[in-house]
């Protein structure tokens, strides 16, 4: 019996160890990519192994549920002070349903972003953005023949040049433009909403579209290049790592809220909303991100970026 207790302690960190490198199978990914699963699970466990008395055995459920909150993503990541000529960008997935899409468009008018990224747009939430114009009078997403890529919509306070839509054989799409970004240098803009993974055959569909923006990408020649979206890939995960080399990003808790009525901890959620930023002068960074459960109603919190030099 005490053998079969250090089994079942230890088994679930070293499985998550090995298949956190051999993520070859879909929904291995997905639970591994997911701390919070295991630090309730160890939670449970020390809380067993305290009122049966196995002191050493609650200790070190004790140690491993604060090794998983520390790979749990956080709410906000400062990675420099100093941020000169800063641009905001804001990102957010609407949520088909949303309740609360007034809350949102007054939040958009009461803290102007230069650049807003959203997905899960309907045409008719689409049509309530467009009359954003005098903040944002450049939007992208909307227009004829355009329609709304993957559901995904773009809102700038300065030009967005040159768009166009990839459509890869599967109908999903990337969009492509390019963002005058005020007193800073133009940037390469690419913006996607990859399908969930919840079965293996859409887990093969978005590492297609991942594998596509890459191969993409290489054939631009652009210094400076932003990549914004709702990826559905935790950045717990290696396949997130192996992602975008030489890009910068700074991943913060996203997804999912459990419920509107209370905060749901960071701890809890995980990293899928993804900026990276390329700077081949090394001059452009990131500065800071967070999100934040406001404005409410979806079941993604509302990420907030700062890029400067």
């Amino acid at each position: 019996m005490r053998g079969l207790h250090w089994l079942l302690l230890l088994l679930p960190a070293m499985l998550w160890g090995y298949f956190t490198l051999n993520d070859n199978v879909w929904w291995v990914e997905n639970i591994t990519g997911y701390p919070a699963l295991f630090v309730v699970g160890y939670s449970l466990w020390c809380i067993i192994m305290l009122l049966i008395k196995h002191w050493l055995k609650a200790g070190i459920c004790a140690v491993l549920v604060s090794c998983f909150l520390l790979l749990s993503p956080v709410q906000s990541r400062e990675l420099f002070a100093r941020c000169d000529n800063p641009l905001t960008i804001i990102q957010y997935n609407l949520f088909y349903s949303n309740p609360n899409l007034n809350q949102l468009m007054t939040y958009l008018i009461q803290h102007p972003a230069d650049l807003v990224v959203l997905q899960e747009v309907s045409p008719s939430v689409g049509e309530m953005l467009q009359t954003l114009t005098d903040i944002y009078p450049y939007y992208y997403g909307g227009q004829p023949g355009v329609g709304y890529p993957s559901s995904q919509m773009i809102l700038s306070r300065f030009p967005l040049d040159q768009g166009s839509v990839y459509t890869t054989p599967d109908q999903q799409h990337v969009i492509f433009t390019t963002w005058q970004a005020g007193r800073q240098s133009p940037l390469l803009l690419v913006s996607a909403h990859p399908v969930s993974p919840r079965n293996e055959e859409l887990w093969h569909r978005r590492n297609a579209i991942l594998a596509t923006i890459e191969s993409l990408l290489k054939g631009y020649e652009n210094d400076e290049v932003l990549v914004v979206g709702d990826f559905n890939l935790s950045a717990r995960s290696v396949r997130f790592t192996r992602l975008f080399s030489g890009f910068q990003t700074a991943p913060v808790a996203s997804w999912p809220i459990w419920a509107q009525q209370v905060d749901t901890p960071s701890w809890s959620m995980v990293a899928i909303d993804h900026l990276w930023l390329k700077s081949t002068q090394g001059t452009r960074k990131i500065c800071t991100r967070h999100s934040q459960a406001a404005p409410s109603g979806s079941d993604h919190r509302m990420v907030v970026t700062q890029i400067g030099y």
